[in-house]
């Protein structure tokens, strides 16, 4: 798998946390989170626990579930959502 290890032992770290942050930030359980980003809560227990690492669709999901950048080296602000074929109104 090409993906497999796109991170630092030091990142994985620091995504974990950022999850874990963002989880209590927003009062949120780990079920709502992975029903937002489409995985199993199966797989977002192992990723945060350190058993399973992040693929890149994975870290994506959740970026997109959560609104915001948990990749090293970038801004962790919140995430612009594209509105490209939105149908919703302002």
């Amino acid at each position: 798998m090409a993906d497999r290890h796109l991170f630092s032992d030091d990142d994985v770290e620091g995504i974990i946390s950022r999850v874990r942050e963002e989880l209590a930030r927003r009062r949120i359980s780990r079920q709502r989170l992975a029903d937002d980003a489409r995985i199993s809560v199966s797989t977002l227990e192992k990723v945060l626990s350190g058993r399973r690492t992040f693929t890149l669709a994975t870290l994506v999901r959740l970026e997109e579930a959560l609104g915001v950048s948990l990749r090293p080296g970038r801004p962790s602000g919140p995430k612009r959502r594209s509105t490209a074929g939105s149908t919703r109104c302002p």
